[in-house]
């Protein structure tokens, strides 16, 4: 399609350009329900006057006559996702290309999306964000450009909207952590899933997201949408979400404190009382932190561990005594006793990295077992002293390759064979390891500075396994070992001993890589050899838009918090689909992790998902080996 628009279409075009995803359901009588109000605008260039969107069957017949006819002739039973086609559309002297794919949604409904394919790099970075507003702000920190439901939302027009700072948009409590929120944005140039209040009034919150375009000095895009109810977002709130929140509030160098609280007893009051009762009782420890004060951001770590972020030890006390209330009120006579700590959230003289680490060794310990890392008096450094005094004996622990690595098949979901194994380390237990599970261990070893070292004995490992074994293995790799030319270095040494295409390596974000094209150029090398590369977790966090966009990768895993959410919200399986639809633009197959049902593999293959992980398929576990030919009988 191809025609000039009225005056205002290049505003028009530069929304187009802003905004990745716009989605509507439709059903056969051609009633629409709306999944994010910005696709009205969307879909305007497409639309004839007047725009109403119950003629989408209209733009069908017009731009895709034979998609139009499959939809209806479609019948139940035929799969999910139907076809696709783009669409070229030009605004004035510029020309974007619209993708439409339509999916199923429910027995007589369908799902349509349009992305605009002609913008990569910005639909990565604004991906996933499913928006009611989306707002320009300048480097004064005023709203330059506004478009979506802006009288809706905010009682204004886009017009009048133009000038204000953001800060007004929003309460007066909520102004801080949305400052920390961009100052925390670091290079990865974006921040999400801030719930925060606006000036408007009302209970509720809303989700804001923000994206620094690269080139463009002190500028911000800022999307304001609904809260995560349901989908993605709400499956990872708790341990992720929170540890998240923390190293923004970390990174943003804010002074704050973090308070770590449990509650003892506590499977045994929550074994006291019904479903809907403990529904009751967590929903409102979720929200002490508006009750409490302002500033603070409160989360579950595990069953009865929960993480505060305040300013001081004042309000963390606070929350303690509203905690304590809550499971007096709630399971009186339980026992239920409230403990907390607490630590400054502060570098402390560390390398930000290294703090990064330590907030995150902080966490995980006491999310397992309710315990803190030693040192924790002197704050996130007192941990990293404490840790290194642990550094020789992880050293030869890793030298001496006391650890076990353990499989997990990976299927091709069409047919169920076995495309590769993942290797997963198994430390071995002992008075040198204080550490209570693999993820605690890993933490630990990159904290102490010794990621590259562990992650060379796991390639040297899983290679030797591959010389005995004829399959596929994946490592996973840490963005340190991945920035060190002595990684690719002897990695290359040593592939020669299986040939190409049998090793994969999974690049992690547990440590953010700071510089991405010399790794591009590392990865770009390995893979002439014949070893793939894989995003893992792809979603889970902030950075894996920007490895996506700037890395050469054959594989993508979907973090499988997505994958549950798929299951049982239609706003999760959009979120699928376009996560396929950025790894297809890459030339990059998906793996969904974490699938346990056979109705979570059939929905992922139905989005369009070629390989799955997860217990549906097998637990990790060593390598069935090639049983050895039997010893020939004497003469």
């Amino acid at each position: 399609m191809s025609e000039v628009l009225e005056p205002g279409a290049e505003e028009l075009l530069q929304f187009l350009y802003l905004l990745p995803v716009a989605a509507l359901r439709f059903r056969r009588d051609g009633t629409i329900e709306m999944l994010n109000p910005l696709a009205s605008q969307l879909l305007m260039p497409l639309l004839r006057d007047p725009p109403r969107l119950e003629n989408i069957y209209d733009v069908l017949q017009a731009h895709c006559p034979e998609l139009r006819a499959q939809v209806q002739g479609f019948a139940p039973g035929h799969g999910t996702v139907i076809e696709q086609r783009n669409i070229d559309c030009t605004v004035g002297r510029q020309v974007a290309t619209l993708s439409l794919t339509v999916t199923r949604a429910g027995p007589d409904g369908f799902l349509a999306v349009l992305r605009d394919v002609s913008r990569l790099n910005t639909m990565i970075s604004f991906a996933f964000t499913p928006s009611d507003l989306l707002l320009e702000v300048d480097a004064e920190g005023r709203v330059a450009w506004a478009g979506g439901a802006c009288q809706a939302i905010l009682g204004q027009g886009s017009t009048t909207l133009v000038g204000q700072p953001l800060d007004a948009l929003f309460t007066p409590r909520d102004r801080p952590p949305l400052r920390r929120a961009i100052l925390g944005m670091g290079r990865s140039g974006r921040f999400s899933g801030q719930l925060l209040r606006l000036a408007t009034g009302g209970e509720g919150r809303c989700a804001v997201s923000g994206l620094a375009p690269q080139g463009a000095a002190g500028r911000l895009f800022v999307t304001i949408g609904p809260p995560p109810s349901e989908g993605p977002a709400a499956q990872m709130a708790g341990m992720q979400g929170f540890a998240r929140e923390a190293e923004g509030w970390l990174r943003g160098g804010q002074p704050g404190r973090l308070g770590l609280f449990e509650v003892s007893h506590w499977d045994k009051a929550a074994t006291g009382l019904n479903p809907v009762q403990l529904r009751s009782l967590k929903r409102e420890i979720r929200e002490l932190g508006q009750a409490a004060g302002d500033n603070l951001v409160l989360g579950e770590l595990s069953e009865g561990r929960f993480g505060v972020l305040g300013m001081g030890e004042a309000e963390l006390e606070k929350i303690g005594e509203a905690l304590q209330a809550l499971m007096d009120g709630f399971a009186p006579g339980q026992g239920a006793q409230v403990e907390h700590s607490s630590l400054e959230l502060a570098p402390g003289g560390l390398a930000m990295g290294q703090a990064v680490q330590a907030l995150r060794l902080v966490l995980e310990r006491f999310g397992t077992s309710g315990e803190l890392p030693q040192g924790q008096e002197g704050g996130l450094a007192g941990v990293v002293t404490s840790a290194l005094q642990h550094r020789k004996d992880f050293a030869a622990i890793i030298a001496e390759g006391r650890f076990a690595l353990h499989y997990q098949p990976v299927v091709r979901l069409g047919d169920r064979a076995v495309h590769h194994y993942e290797a997963l380390i198994r430390p071995a237990a002992g008075p040198d390891n204080p550490t209570r599970n693999p993820q605690e261990f890993v933490t630990l070893v990159e904290t102490l500075g010794l990621s590259v070292e562990l992650d060379l004995a796991v390639v040297r490992e899983a290679l030797a396994a591959l010389e005995a074994f004829p399959g596929r293995v994946a490592v996973n790799v840490s963005g340190r070992s991945i920035e060190d030319p002595r990684f690719e270095e002897r990695v290359m040494k040593k592939l020669a001993r299986i040939g190409p295409g049998r090793l994969l390596v999974e690049l992690t974000e547990t440590a953010e890589i700071e510089e991405l094209p010399p790794v591009a150029g590392r990865l770009a090398r390995l893979r002439d050899v014949g070893v793939a590369v894989c995003l893992d977790d792809f979603g889970a966090g902030s950075a894996s838009f920007r490895y996506l966009r700037d890395l050469p990768v054959d594989y993508v895993k979907i973090d499988g918090a997505y994958v549950r959410a798929a299951s049982t919200s239609q706003q999760g399986r959009a979120f699928i689909a376009a996560m396929q639809d950025l790894a297809a633009a890459k030339g990059a197959a998906t793996i969904a992790e974490m699938v346990e049902t056979e109705a979570e593999a059939a929905l992922m293959r139905e989005l369009g998902v070629g390989f799955g992980q997860g217990w549906l398929f097998g637990k990790p576990a060593p390598l069935a080996l090639p049983a050895a030919p039997p010893a020939a009988a004497p003469l």
